[in-house]
Parts: C-alpha cells; sequence; structure tokens
C-alpha cells in the first residue's frame, strides 16, 4: 500500500522519541536521588536544600527546611524531571553555603563528595564518556 512505509517510520520515530525521554528522565531521577541520598546528614539542611530547576539553576535556598531522609527533594527533583521536556538543561542545586565543602570532603560521611561520586557512578553504570 503507497504511503504506509512513511507512516510507520512517522510512528516509530514517535515512539522512539518517547522512549528516549523517558530514559533521559528516569537516568535523572536516579542521579538526583543519589546526590540527595549521598549528602552527608547532621541536621538535615543540607539534604533538604537540593532544589531542581529547569532551564536555568535556581537561587532559592531554605536554610528552614529539614528532612534526614531526603524524601522532600527527592520527590521535587522527581516531579522536576518527569515534567521536563528533555529540551534545555536541567539543574540540582543546593545553595547553602557550606555545601561546597561538603561536596570536597569536609564530612567524614562523604569524603570524596555527593555530586562528583554520583556522576562518575552514573557515568559508569550508562557507559558514558
Amino acid at each position: 500500500m503507497p504511503g504506509s512505509f512513511s507512516i510507520d517510520l512517522s510512528r516509530f520515530a514517535v515512539k522512539s522519541e518517547k522512549e528516549m525521554k523517558t530514559v533521559i528522565q528516569k537516568i535523572t531521577m536516579e542521579a538526583f536521588e543519589r546526590v540527595v541520598l549521598k549528602t552527608p546528614v547532621d541536621t538535615g539542611r543540607a539534604r533538604a536544600n537540593w532544589s531542581p530547576s529547569i532551564g536555568a539553576p535556581t537561587t532559592a535556598s531554605y536554610p528552614e527546611r529539614m528532612d534526614k531522609s531526603g524524601g522532600v527533594s527527592i520527590a521535587a527533583a522527581q516531579r522536576a524531571a518527569f515534567d521536563w521536556n528533555c529540551i534545555g538543561s536541567i539543574f540540582l542545586c543546593n545553595n547553602l553555603p557550606y555545601v561546597g565543602a561538603l561536596e570536597y570532603g569536609h564530612s567524614k560521611q562523604a569524603p570524596a563528595g555527593m555530586v562528583r561520586v554520583t556522576l562518575s557512578e552514573i557515568s559508569s553504570h550508562y557507559g558514558a564518556r
């Protein structure tokens, strides 16, 4: 039947794009969750201050927020990753003044950091180079 091949290709392209977005979103959610859970816990302030944003890094900070489990940050990160259409960038930011010190060995709980370790794990696991 004329045109059926192009219709099949069109359907394949739509399905492939949807599957690609799903994979990217799942990897993003996994990376964000790993960063949050690797964040050292004393009061829970550092874990609670991870904030996702789409398009540009957020400047928000919530010094009063405390959550030792990381559940609030993980839920927000998952919602953002799910809402993200994979166009442009998605960010996970923590604007507490001491988060850089935590990333670079200030805590015995995470001497190698959170973000650097997670990026290495994700890169190794998914074969990114």
